[in-house]
């Protein structure tokens, strides 16, 4: 009699453990399926490298409705979405992109963002202003000599600056301050620069 029940106890033990491989597997291969139709998109945004080397920036994004700040990083199923890049002050914002994400994969969208540049002429012996704000180690100052003789400017903050004819000089305040320039050789009033 011992036997016979030890003998169904196993039949019974033989026949479950076949079964609970099955339901573990299927089990497995649902939850593999679905883990690998999401992909990864990572949002990131920085400065362009025409002024200076490029460098990251933290600005808002949205992918198509869900919101973040760069750099982003967001799991989402397979499909098409939009990356909209937020305005960010003395910058040039990017346009919106589209991006295809397949599933199992990382996808990138990057947003570069242009310095704005502010332009000072210097042509016939004055400034065309007396007064400009910048940011400091973003916003390039670009002096532009229309005419045709040299102009030479002097400040404390970068000495002389010759800006031949036609041509221009640009500089990236590396610090926060108010610098006033002179044109050399002129009576015209200073250029006073805040770089906030």
């Amino acid at each position: 009699m011992k036997g016979r029940g030890r003998n169904r106890r196993l039949g019974v033990f033989l026949f479950i453990i076949p079964i609970i491989l099955v339901v573990a597997l299927v089990a497995y291969a649902i939850i593999d399926s679905t883990s690998f139709r999401n992909g990864t998109l990572i949002v990131e945004a920085q400065t362009s490298a025409k002024y200076y080397p490029a460098r990251a920036l933290g600005v808002p994004v949205s992918v198509s409705g869900r919101a973040g700040t760069t750099p982003y990083t967001v799991t989402l199923p397979d499909g098409t979405y939009t990356v909209t890049f937020s305005s960010a002050r003395w910058f040039v914002s990017p346009q919106s992109r589209t991006v295809n994400l397949a599933g199992g994969e990382t996808s990138y969208a990057v947003g570069i963002y242009d310095p704005i540049p502010v332009v000072v002429s210097v042509g016939q012996g004055r400034f065309n202003t007396t007064s400009i704000e910048v940011m400091h180690a973003i916003t390039p100052v670009v002096w532009v000599n229309p005419s045709s003789d040299y102009e030479v400017i002097f400040s404390n903050q970068t000495g002389r600056l010759f800006v031949p004819p036609l041509q221009n000089y640009t500089y990236v305040f590396s610090s926060q301050g108010k610098f006033a320039f002179s044109l050399v050789g002129t009576s015209s009033p200073e250029l006073v620069v805040t770089a906030v």
